[in-house]
């Protein structure tokens, strides 16, 4: 008989790795602390995937790996992938849902939790973040029993100080204008360093704040909607995620 989700959780947890439910549509958790409440407790997992019977596990990373997380739906991904795959040893790889890679290696106090740091779509997780764990919905997994120190190469890129989110457009025709700009940088800028789980949840929070600089008459709509996609591409979303999320957040403030 195949294995269940909730079995794959069990197993993941007498082999040490707590792990907690995650929602199926946008993969954020289902317990009020995210990977905080990570558990590898028998009795615990049990009762959470009786609640939600098919529920993603996640998986804190940290613990028994880091991962390197490269989203090939990303040109920019691709290309990093293309030049860096033959300075990778082979190491345990999973395959994702939306085709992209998480790649395991041993636990390393420098890898930290980053999105887009290293290209558009290459993100990192260490200790502080967490990754779903798609082997258990059936998903390929390459080299299953090795995982190897991360490469120095990925550690150094991951440690760069992030480029700038620049924003070209200034708020048109209004007083205040400098005022007005500073909430829209701070607003675009939480929106692109938003983290895997976080992403949907904050960039619908930026859309609904930029509905409310549309309404003041600080930025056209066109403006405030381009700039949100670009951001929310930085933060690792699809193009078609994120304005499907901000029309979303648009509609609720009577825009649509």
């Amino acid at each position: 008989m195949a294995m269940t989700i909730r079995d794959a959780a069990l197993a993941l947890a007498a082999s040490g790795l707590p792990v907690f439910p995650c929602r199926i549509d946008n993969k954020r958790p289902l317990v009020a602390h995210g990977f905080k409440d990570a558990s590898a407790d028998p009795a615990v997992i049990r009762a959470w995937w009786r609640r939600w019977p098919i529920a993603l596990i996640g998986a804190p990373t940290g613990i028994k790996f880091v991962v390197v997380d490269v989203d090939l739906q990303h040109p920019e991904a691709q290309q990093w992938y293309g030049e860096n795959r033959s300075n990778i040893p082979f190491t345990r790889l999973h395959r994702t849902r939306s085709g992209g890679l998480h790649m395991l290696f041993l636990p390393d106090a420098r890898v930290r939790n980053t999105a887009g740091r290293i290209a558009r779509g290459v993100d990192t997780r260490g200790a502080g973040g967490y990754v779903i764990w798609w082997p258990a919905c059936d998903l390929p997994v390459m080299h299953r029993d090795q995982i190897i120190q991360i490469p120095d190469f990925i550690v150094e890129a991951q440690l760069r100080k992030a480029e700038p989110i620049t924003i070209n457009t200034a708020p048109p025709h209004v007083s205040g204008r400098e005022h007005a700009r500073r909430k829209l940088c701070g607003i675009i800028r939480t929106i692109a360093e938003a983290r895997e789980g976080e992403r949907n949840a904050v960039t619908f929070w930026g859309a609904c704040r930029l509905a409310e600089m549309v309404d003041a008459g600080e930025i056209h709509r066109g403006d405030a909607i381009g700039l949100a996609i670009e951001a929310a591409s930085h933060a690792g979303l699809s193009r078609q995620e994120a304005t499907h999320t901000l029309r979303s957040a648009f509609r609720r403030g009577g825009h649509e």
